[in-house]
Parts: C-alpha cells; structure tokens; sequence
C-alpha cells in the first residue's frame, strides 16, 4: 500500500514539475506586458472552459464509478453462487466424479482472482474451461435415487446461475469509457492548466503554489478515471476477499469429509 501511495505521489510530482517548468519558461520569454493584456481573456477562458471540464470529468467519474461498483457487485454474486453450488454437489454421494468436479470448483474460486490480478500469475488455470468441465460433467451424471433427482435441478439451475454471474462480471468490468471521451479529459487537463499560464500574477510564488493545485487537480481527476475504468488495475480494484473466503469455507468442508445423507435432507433443501 505504502509503495502504491509513494508512486501516486512521484507521478503527481512530476507532472507538477513539468507544470512548473513550463510557466516559468513562458514568463520568461513573453514579455510581462503582454500577459498582463491576456489576463482577462485568459481568466474568462478558464473559468468558462473550467466549468464545462468539471462538468464532463464528473460525469465520466461517475459512469465509470457505477461500472466498478457493478463489477464488485457481480464479484460478490458468483462467489456466493459457487460456494452454494459446490456444497449442493457434496450432496450427490453416488456421483463417481463429485470429488474431482467439486476440486475444479475449488480450483475456480483460486483462478479468478489469480487470472484478473494486477499482475496475473501466469500458471493460473482457465477458470471458463474449469467451470465447463464441471458442467459437462454434471450432465453425464444420472441421478440414483429419489433425493438426487429432487437436487439435480436445483444443482444444474445453480449452474447456470453461476456461469451468468461471470458472465456478468466479464462483460461489467469490460466496459471502457470511449476513446474520445477519455481523450477529452487528457487534454482538457492541458488545456486547464495552460489557461492558467495566461492568468498573469505578479508574486511568482503565488503563481506556482496556483500552477501546482490546478494540475495536482487535472492529474488527480484524470488517474481517477483511467483507474475507475479498469476494476482490475490501478488504485481503485475490485475486492476479491468472497472469493477468498469460499475457498476457504470449500478447503473446511471438503477437510470434514463426504457429506453424510441425513433422513432430514428434504426438510432441508426445502427452506
């Protein structure tokens, strides 16, 4: 956490210090006079410009900002549908491959995280391919007495439910702002920033501490939205403790044994 703040503060600074280069290159080159007879236009420029800037970067916050809490949201759906699921298997005790299909579930709730990481690890499984295997599976599997035919559509709906919730998941976290939007907001920043180069203030100190805050301003709001628009990256990602915990909840009750069939078992699934 410590290295990520240490190098959103090295980025803000330099981006200050071009900043700074910049102003003190003009102000050096374009006689005082000539700025002075800019700073009314420059100022009204700014503040027009500036507006419609504020307007457009919140709204592209606040799509993005939806899409990640969407993203989070589909997260929290399909690991609560594969715990689900993988303790309903544990029900089919006649199921020669239940084992191996609740393993590769298992198997699943370690890839997600692992395969959609900042860094993905490389040896990760394909969890699309995990997840199909387990369907096919559970298909060529005939139910052998009363109580697994009252599971398996229950269990095969699970499935499904599951496979839609990453499907889900991909498709929200996929979303990516367009490319003229995300530009506007790069180069509004620019623009932002330059005005104020325009905007002549006689105490230079005044005029950097000024230069400093628009552009920690322009910089910040852009990072927020190039994070914002990749759930997976950068400083805003999405929690992957669900997945997380059903890994764990699956390790304990695989840890525990095959589930015994209870003569309470229709009471049970009931509710």
């Amino acid at each position: 956490m410590w290295k990520r703040h240490a190098q959103r503060l090295v980025r803000h600074g330099v981006w200050i210090s071009l900043s700074w280069a910049g102003l003190l290159a003009l102000r050096a080159l374009i006689p005082a006079a000539a700025l002075r007879d800019a700073t009314d236009v420059g100022g009204n420029f700014l503040q027009t410009f500036g507006g419609m800037y504020g307007v457009i970067v919140a709204f592209a916050i606040y799509v993005t900002w939806g899409q990640h809490n969407d993203a989070q949201v589909a997260i929290e759906r399909e690991a609560v549908a594969l715990l689900e699921l993988y303790r309903l298997l544990g029900w089919f005790a006649s199921w020669p491959s239940r084992d191996a299909v609740r393993e590769s579930l298992h198997h699943y709730a370690a890839a997600v995280p692992a395969r959609n990481a900042p860094r993905p690890a490389a040896d990760a499984p394909n969890d699309h391919e995990l997840l199909d295997r387990a369907l096919a599976e559970f298909l060529q599997h005939a139910p052998s007495d009363a109580a697994e035919e009252r599971l398996f559509s229950t269990t095969l709906a699970l499935f499904h439910g599951l496979n839609e919730a990453r499907g889900h998941r991909v498709t929200v976290a996929g979303l990516r702002l367009p490319e003229g939007l995300k530009w506007f907001v790069y180069l509004g920043g620019v623009v932002c920033v330059a005005a104020l180069d325009l905007v002549r203030v006689e105490a230079v100190g005044l005029h950097l501490a000024m230069q400093a805050g628009m552009t920690w301003v322009v910089v910040a709001a852009a990072s927020i939205v190039v994070d914002l628009d990749d759930p997976y990256t950068g400083d805003f990602i999405v929690d992957w403790n669900r997945f997380r915990q059903a890994s764990l909840q699956m390790q304990a009750s695989h840890c525990r044994g095959p589930v015994a069939r209870q003569a309470s078992l229709p009471a049970a699934t009931g509710g």
